[in-house]
């Protein structure tokens, strides 16, 4: 009669599953079903010294459950699913055996171990820990002798009711608030007596990075220094949330009129800054002024002589900016905990305010294509096999298509392997988005000598060499020589090309298949897909010219004529002192451009200048907002061109470059230069 009762059952449990289709391809595979899992019980005890335990079999996958008391008793069957059995047992320790049966009649069982004692417990002990990724999650165990089961409270809600806990297992309990608590474990035995301990648990919420000043909870009291002593820098409404920071949430930081001009601000953490990965911190500012220089300093918390530091100057006013400070210097070893910031450093407070916000550890930038060579902050690891080695070097030949300062040597040492070369691991896999075509400039001591290009995949399985059995080559011919051109390898005429596939790591093979001879060979500007670059001409061939008002204001001490030179259009300035060329009534918005581009050929010069002057927000020359910077070049090369292709950033002294409106060549000996310009422009 039971078996029959279990069959029924399970067949009337089944009956939701068939009865959503009448597709036979929608009906359930019974066999598919799984067996029950983690099979155990909790248990009751009265406490009345009468050894009545009630019994709640617990497990997943379960239908019913059959109950083995572990005393030699006639066990409990049919037990359905959160319903208990109770059972008296005499003094005595036990193995409680529960088994799930499932809809289709899998079994599987487990032990639970039961004390039954009508003594009470001794020995508690209780053990309460605090998860390591959720500082409001805790987890208790406890044990104790003639213990049989515990209770937890942990103490945050006035009518909590007792959580069980089994011998040998965990609970666990998330807390709402930070706060202290009382948590208290009973231990329960079959007796009416209970032994009980109770232990305070402190709720915290630490402080460390990333810091958004956006919880209710963490507290971020910075304390002043310099001037202005005590709490400073309170969290407020985003005064300005546009731009790149919309969030609700941010610090103030009001450098008093009158404070020393080493005034800051500082907060330690909880936690010390994990420079594991990344070595450099980015913050979101918004200052009064661009051209502020404002220091991001970390220290030991216990050594103050144990730090870091690293200094940026804004470059916009009243927006909001993220600034990147080089921790690079840091010493694994050292724990840092403090920050400590200051604004304007070097002048005294005017009571000016400063925001700031978002403050992480960061990459400044992934090594990925497009790669032109010329960060300062990316390594460029080149590793050499087969007798080649490569490393980025000044280019030797500014002329042509390539004017860049910074260009990769590849040397295939004199005897060298026929498949020598070098390779680059990349921080980011090619990205396919805008075509499959690879562009490389290149430099050859000969025409017609073959480069190899190769990408791998760096994950995928060795080949009998060792290396990476999933790449991509492609092969291209040289076809002049001493002189710079740019070559082009389609990814796609390569038959076993894929673009799922994640290609990172870059190699380079110069005359590949040919012994080495001792020759250099030179690459740079690598990039794949269609790549624009963005120009701003004044007098060029690149786009076209912007207007200018004047090639020689007035003010000027130079002559100038418009002449052919050389080949090029170009503007000769002789008897040069200096020499001012206007954009007043145009003024030239560069803030989105990179860098700022001109050629010069001069027989007798021994310094020549360029300076460049922003007319301020107001667009207005000398309107009391404007700014210069100037870029001195010691002993240019004579009688040959001289490519200049300056990054904005070493303008160091121009607090704005939306509105250019004079640029001025100088030089020496004064009144006496003699100087022909061309290919004047901004890039980005």
């Amino acid at each position: 009669m039971k078996r029959h009762y279990k069959i029924i059952f399970a067949f009337l449990l089944a009956l939701p599953f068939f009865g959503c289709e009448s597709d036979d391809d929608a009906l359930v595979d019974l066999e598919q079903v799984q067996a029950p899992a983690n099979l155990g019980a909790t248990f009751q005890i009265t406490q009345d010294n009468s050894g009545l335990v009630e019994i709640t079999p617990t497990g997943e996958g379960a239908a019913e459950y059959t109950v083995d008391f572990g005393d030699g008793s006639t066990p409990a069957e049919g037990i359905k699913v959160g319903d208990a059995v109770e059972h008296d047992y005499a003094e005595g320790e036990y193995e409680v055996e529960v088994t799930g049966i499932n809809i289709n009649g899998k079994m599987a069982s487990g032990i639970q171990p039961l004390t039954v004692s009508f003594l009470a417990p001794e020995n508690l002990e209780t053990e309460i820990v605090k998860d390591a990724n959720n500082n409001y999650l805790v987890t208790v165990s406890a044990s104790a002798t003639n213990a049989a089961m515990f209770e937890v409270y942990f103490g945050e809600n006035e009518d909590e009711e007792a959580t069980p806990l089994m011998p040998g297992e965990t609970v666990s309990y998330t807390y709402s608030s930070i706060g202290t608590y009382n948590v208290r474990v009973v231990a329960l035995s079959g007796g009416a007596a209970t032994t009980e301990v109770e232990q305070e648990i402190t709720i915290t919420d630490p402080l460390f990075l990333p810091i958004d000043f956006e919880s209710e909870t963490l507290n971020y009291t910075f304390n002043n220094f310099g001037g202005g002593e005590g709490a400073g820098a309170p969290v407020i409404d985003n005064p300005d949330p546009s731009g790149l920071n919309t969030s609700a949430r941010v610090a103030s930081y009001t450098k008093p009129a009158g404070s020393e001009i080493w005034a800051g601000t500082t907060i330690g953490l909880d936690e010390p800054i994990d420079f594991s990965s990344d070595k450099y911190i980015s913050v979101d500012v918004w200052s009064p002024a661009a051209g502020t220089p404002v220091i991001f300093k970390i220290e030991n918390l216990d050594d103050a002589d144990l730090f870091v530091e690293s200094t940026v100057e804004t470059t916009v006013s009243n927006a909001w900016e993220t600034l990147t400070f080089d921790m690079s210097a840091v010493d694994t070893s050292i724990d840092y905990g403090r920050l400590v910031l200051f604004f304007n450093y070097g002048t005294p407070g005017n009571d000016e305010t400063y925001y700031f916000d978002n403050i992480q550890t960061t990459t400044l930038e992934p090594l990925k294509l497009p790669i032109n060579f010329e960060s300062e902050n990316l390594t460029y690891a080149w590793g050499g096999f087969g007798g080649a080695g490569a490393g980025v070097i000044d280019n030797p030949d500014m002329s042509g298509i390539n004017t860049s300062a910074k260009v990769t040597e590849l040397s295939k040492g004199d005897g060298s392997e026929v498949w020598a070369g070098v390779s680059l691991n990349l921080d980011e896999a090619l990205s396919f988005e805008n075509g499959t075509t690879v562009k490389m400039k290149t430099w050859s001591p000969e025409a017609g000598v073959p480069i190899l290009l190769k990408f791998e995949d760096s994950d995928s399985a060795p080949d009998n060499n060792g290396n990476p059995s999933v790449f991509v080559e492609v092969t291209q011919n040289t076809t002049v020589a001493n002189q710079w051109e740019e070559l082009s390898f389609d990814l796609s005429t390569f038959d076993a090309f894929n673009e799922s596939v994640g290609y990172d790591r870059l190699i380079v093979f110069y005359d590949f298949n040919s012994p080495g001879e001792g020759n250099s060979f030179y690459f740079d500007d690598v990039t794949i897909g269609e790549v624009q670059t963005e120009y701003i001409s004044l007098f060029s061939d690149v786009a076209d010219d912007v207007a200018v008002d004047t090639w020689r204001t007035s003010w000027s001490i130079s002559d100038y004529e418009e002449i052919e030179f050389d080949g090029k259009l170009s503007k000769h300035y002789f008897n040069l002192d200096y020499v001012g060329i206007e954009t007043i009534a145009n003024p030239v918005d560069a803030s989105n451009m990179t860098h700022f581009h001109t050629e010069f050929y001069t027989d007798n010069a021994t310094v020549f200048r360029v300076k460049l002057v922003d007319l301020g927000p107001d667009g207005v020359f000398g309107g009391g907002d404007d700014s210069e910077s100037e870029i001195v070049i010691e002993n240019p090369a004579q009688n040959e061109w001289v490519s200049l292709d300056i990054p904005l950033s070493e303008f160091e002294n121009l607090d704005g470059m939306a509105n250019i409106g004079q640029l001025i060549y100088s030089g020496l000996p004064a009144g006496g230069v003699n100087v022909y310009v061309n290919n004047i422009y901004f890039r980005n």
